[in-house]
């Protein structure tokens, strides 16, 4: 928008209703709402993850009663728990990125104003990127090829692989969607938009 006042020309950014500056109320709306969703979806999957930990536990119980009280270890045990460590591992990272609880110097980005640390978000998106990218795209031929040749392990199960490594590439892609989303709200906050606030509004 163009206004003269006297002999200036002064252009100044045009904003709706809200005052959201670049974004429309409607644009920052579907932004929100589409992180929203994906939120939600990694946090229910990490909530059904979470089952996974009781049968993991109760394997370990019987390996450890097996091996020091009846001097009798499994053939099995160990090889169950690997597979279920890699389902919960991948499956809970896009959960654990969606509740903030992944590894970061807090001391550092504590300190920062909201648009510091929505830059952060976003140089922190092209990072995981870059990362799930490469983990789907090695993770995916190594699931194609052992899906084609039926791939199984060399222990005595003999249990498939390509049930356990398919999880890689589809963990990865939950992170990267999660990725997304944070760095969808960090460009809404870059763009004068509280996304905090347009939740409770949507």
């Amino acid at each position: 928008m163009m206004k003269v006042t006297g002999s200036c020309t002064v252009f100044s950014i045009p904003t709706d209703a809200a005052g959201s500056g670049f974004l429309s109320r409607k644009a920052s709306g579907y932004m929100n709402r589409l992180a929203t969703c994906i939120d939600q979806i990694n946090i229910a999957i990490g909530k059904i993850t979470s089952f996974i930990i009781l049968p993991l536990v109760i394997i370990i119980m019987i390996e450890v009663l097996c091996r020091h009280f009846f001097n009798a270890p499994t053939t099995w045990a160990n090889e169950m728990v690997q597979y279920l460590l890699v389902a919960v591992a991948m499956l809970g990272g896009g959960y654990c990125y969606a509740a903030d609880e992944h590894v970061r110097v807090d001391i550092i980005y504590h300190r920062l104003s909201k648009k510091g640390k929505a830059v952060v978000e976003v140089v922190t998106f092209f990072a995981v990127m870059s990362a799930v990218i490469a983990i789907v795209g090695w993770g995916g031929e190594l699931c194609y090829d052992a899906l084609i040749h039926w791939k199984r392990s060399s222990t005595i199960l003999e249990f498939p692989l390509f049930p356990s490594m398919v999880l890689v590439p589809i963990g990865a892609l939950l992170i990267g969607l999660q990725g997304f989303s944070r760095g969808l709200r960090a460009v809404m906050t870059l763009m004068g938009v509280d996304p905090t606030q347009q939740k409770k509004e949507d």
